[in-house]
């Protein structure tokens, strides 16, 4: 067994985990009389997140003298953020939210914060790691871009600011999304 193979297994525990709470919660954030559209369009990214997160970690098999403990840390540190926002997202009881619009505003702190951490986080894997590959400046600056907005969305409860961010990234992760998807390993 490789080192990659060994850290990918860890990884995809974490990256299952975060993908089966979202789930867990999504019929009830679909519910009609209490949908936000912010906040599902929140919870579609972050499910989205962990899904190119596991496709992208192919990328590291490459480079196997990357991986020690810091950097098989930071590997985790990624999809366990993702798991927090998506927590945070739907709760722990998310049949029992009354209003989604008001779980976002009293999560979006929690929510952007760690969102922030994941942004400046992967721009330090993408810069670390892929410094050679010319094609490491679109997420860098995508990234950059959205730690930027998710700083505004911390100190904002703005309903149409936190529109345009989730707009903005959401476009970003679909665009984003079928990059990776269309991208041969």
């Amino acid at each position: 067994m490789t080192i990659f193979e060994y850290m990918s297994v860890a990884s995809s525990l974490i990256v299952a985990l975060t993908f089966a709470q979202g789930l867990r919660g999504l019929r009830s954030v679909l519910d009609q009389g209490r949908r936000y559209w912010v906040h599902a369009a929140w919870l579609f990214i972050k499910l989205a997140n962990p899904i190119i997160f596991w496709w992208a970690m192919w990328g590291f098999h490459d480079y196997p003298e990357y991986w020690n403990m810091a950097t098989f840390t930071s590997a985790l540190v990624v999809p366990s953020l993702m798991y927090l926002q998506v927590f945070s997202l739907v709760s722990e009881a998310p049949h029992l939210v009354t209003s989604w619009r008001e779980h976002f505003y009293s999560q979006h702190k929690w929510f952007f914060g760690l969102n922030i951490l994941l942004g400046l986080l992967v721009s330090i894997q993408f810069l670390n790691i892929f410094t050679a590959e010319p094609i490491v400046i679109i997420p860098t600056v995508a990234y950059g871009i959205i730690t930027v907005l998710s700083i505004a969305g911390y100190v904002s409860e703005n309903p149409k600011l936190h529109a345009f961010i989730a707009s903005f990234v959401g476009g970003f992760t679909f665009v984003y999304f079928w990059i990776v998807t269309f991208n041969p390993v």
